[in-house]
């Protein structure tokens, strides 16, 4: 019982040591989590052997609750980071809690002079400079580089946040195929487009490691009805990070993805009859008879589905500062309600049994589709 009390007792020592340096008054949930599972552990399991095997069992259970503990973060020291897609959303509320901390923050935003753009001019510090970057646009990103070295001057940059994104919900046959290039380009070419741009700002002589951090989704890990072009992009997104997870370790840059689901952060809200009018126009006549009109105006499932989104984005953006600036970063960083639980299930059920659950948990459009006309 004394060598529990020990255990416990050193894990209680990790997670002062993990938290106090960030300075983080609180803690999570999942931390709370461990440390009752560890503390009535170390009341239970000496009922089930000697001192030497409920010492080997508490300490095997405290080592895989360590990796739940955030490790210290490097000081921010006016770093300097790049945003993307900080009109709205994640990246606006990302610009503006990195500014806050004392970060040098470059916004890429679509909309120079937009609603978005002018918030981050009027909230923010001076350390604050907005950049007109369409990601899709590759003289406008490569112009926007050029732009942050001559204001880095000397200065390195040291992350990267790659959050821009767009989202059209459709069957691939009935959009245009300018939307799916669109899709396509925003959200996996955009993130390339950023990638070439400014790796050699990411590469320059440093001390310490330089960060990229990419925001995929938990719908590019697991099919989602209507949402094959945005998951093929975001799949697309997640594995080119993945691949570069490995591929500039030894360049001392650290790559991490983000998988947030479940935020109000507006990717939904265009307008979509407007947008089933334009696919209507292209679409062929036998497509048109095929589908009917109805199915090019495909809508949520629940009339109030924003009431199931967070608007508080401060668990993601905390997510993206400790990918920044945590000594040992993660790989993943799943933040939401449905980040990490279906991809695992689509993963891991037997494809009969996913096929019967996944109309509950990834079929979010009602899609009217009555067959051809006889």
């Amino acid at each position: 019982m004394e060598l529990c009390a020990v255990i416990v007792g050193c894990y209680l020592g990790w997670v002062v040591l993990a938290i106090w340096p960030r300075k983080v008054v609180k803690l999570s949930p999942r931390i709370l989590q461990d440390l009752l599972v560890l503390t009535g552990c170390s009341f239970c399991l000496p009922l089930l052997g000697s001192d030497v095997q409920t010492a080997v069992l508490t300490t095997l259970f405290a080592l895989i609750m360590y990796n739940d503990l955030p490790s210290p973060w490097l000081g921010v020291n006016d770093r300097a980071v790049l945003i993307t897609g900080c009109d709205q959303g994640l990246g606006h509320a990302l610009a503006l809690k990195l500014d806050t901390m004392g970060f040098q923050v470059f916004a890429g935003c679509l909309l120079m002079g937009g609603e978005g753009e002018r918030k981050l001019v009027e909230k923010a510090s001076s350390r604050l400079t907005t950049l007109q970057m369409d990601v899709s646009n590759q003289e406008q990103v490569l112009k926007a580089a050029n732009t942050v070295a001559e204001k880095l001057g000397t200065k390195v940059l040291h992350g990267v946040v790659n959050n821009a994104g767009i989202l059209l919900a459709g069957n691939m046959e009935i959009m245009a195929y300018s939307d799916i290039r669109k899709v396509m380009d925003v959200n996996c070419m955009g993130v390339i487009n950023v990638y070439r741009a400014f790796m050699p700002l990411l590469r320059r002589p440093r001390r310490g490691t330089a960060r990229l951090v990419n925001v995929a989704s938990n719908i590019g890990l697991a099919p989602s009805a209507l949402m094959g072009v945005y998951a093929a992009s975001k799949a697309s997104v997640a594995m080119l990070t993945e691949t570069w997870r490995y591929e500039h370790k030894p360049m001392g840059i650290d790559v991490s993805t983000i998988i947030p689901s479940g935020f109000k952060t507006g990717i939904l809200e265009y307008n979509k009859e407007e947008v089933g009018d334009r696919w209507w126009k292209t679409a062929t006549q036998e497509v048109r008879d095929y589908f009917g009109r109805a199915c090019f105006t495909p809508s949520p499932k629940r009339e109030n589905y924003r009431d199931y989104l967070n608007a508080d984005f401060s668990g993601i953006t905390d997510c993206m500062a400790d990918a920044l600036l945590s000594t040992y970063p993660k790989p993943y960083y799943y933040k939401g309600l449905i980040a990490r639980s279906i991809p695992f299930l689509y993963l891991h059920l037997p494809p009969w049994m996913w096929s019967l659950v996944m109309p509950y948990l990834s079929d979010n459009f009602i899609f009217p589709f009555v067959g051809p006309p006889r």
